[in-house]
């Protein structure tokens, strides 16, 4: 009991804190056994937590690019700490990038829980307008085939969803879920089997291999200064409305049933982002709710 009560895995994590404008950086030690975290800092040499349980933060969360809410700071995960976590964890909690190309949102419902149910949770998302560079970049790897052209004119000024999905061995099980680019010669019950048309109308697009995967992340969700120059969110704010799903919809994999109800139900789904809430914006956006509603609370 007093080996598993000690075993751990061990990750490097940032804090961008905003009072001293500083890059904090940590070593975030995760116990499996109780799921509890502990935080050293790594500039003061010192304990920064002590061994605490972080209501929300489980083993599923770790993984490389990923953003944790602890007591109230919006911590990083940028590497492993050591190799024994790289050795154990990467291939469960390997990231892939998914762009779902122009489509009626129901369809990109049905395809967001195809995913899901195939043992892939979205970590990141976001709808955006895509231009010509953009289309370049993401499709680099594509420039040199007969039906680029088409997919160029296709895409460019285009809505698309862009996603990060984590999972086990994520880019190549991705890469099976989605199929043959060719629809036509894709396996049955695949995404593009199921809802392509033709090489250039096929649904979505993955990343190739790890690697590119980790690029397209970053370039489709860029790190301050670069997310207000590139990949805009598209929201038009004129004669809308704003729908939340909240996290326990996310975990449960229930994303893809809304945006089908959404769509069912008439509406469009002009932008969507996906975005860690700090607790202090929690409260300012549920504030109007307090004393009103019987079960209102911020946690």
């Amino acid at each position: 009991m007093e080996g598993a009560y000690r075993d751990k895995y061990a990750f490097v994590g940032e804090w961008y804190d905003n009072q001293a404008s500083l890059v904090r950086r940590y070593n975030l030690f995760y116990y499996p056994c109780d799921d509890t975290i502990e935080m050293y800092d790594l500039k003061n040499r010192k304990t920064f937590l002590k061994r605490v349980k972080v209501t929300g933060v489980t083993l599923e969360n770790f993984y490389i690019g990923s953003t944790l809410n602890i007591l109230g700071r919006l911590v990083k995960i940028t590497s492993f700490a050591c190799e024994d976590t790289r050795a154990k964890l990467l291939k469960d909690m390997e990231v892939t990038f998914v762009l779902i190309k122009p489509i009626e949102a129901n369809i990109a419902g049905k395809i967001i829980t195809h995913l899901y149910q195939n043992g892939l949770r979205i970590t990141k998302m976001k709808k955006s307008r895509l231009t010509a560079d953009d289309v370049n970049y993401l499709f680099r790897y594509d420039v040199h085939d007969p039906t680029f052209p088409f997919l160029f004119e296709q895409l460019t000024d285009a809505l698309v969803y862009g996603l990060e999905l984590v999972g086990n061995n994520a880019v190549s099980n991705c890469a099976k879920l989605i199929g043959d680019r060719d629809p036509l010669k894709a396996e049955p019950n695949t995404i593009r089997a199921l809802y392509g048309k033709d090489p250039v109308r096929n649904c979505v697009h993955c990343a190739p291999d790890p690697e590119a995967a980790v690029k397209d992340i970053e370039y489709f969700f860029p790190p301050p200064p670069f997310h207000s120059v590139r990949l805009n969110l598209t929201a038009t704010l004129s004669n809308c409305t704003l729908c939340i799903v909240k996290p326990h919809a996310l975990r449960e994999g229930k994303l893809g049933d809304i945006m089908e109800q959404i769509d069912e139900a008439g509406f469009n789904i002009t932008a969507l982002n996906m975005f860690m809430v700090e607790n202090i914006n929690a409260n300012e956006f549920y504030e109007v709710y307090k004393g009103i509603v019987q079960e209102f609370k911020v946690s």
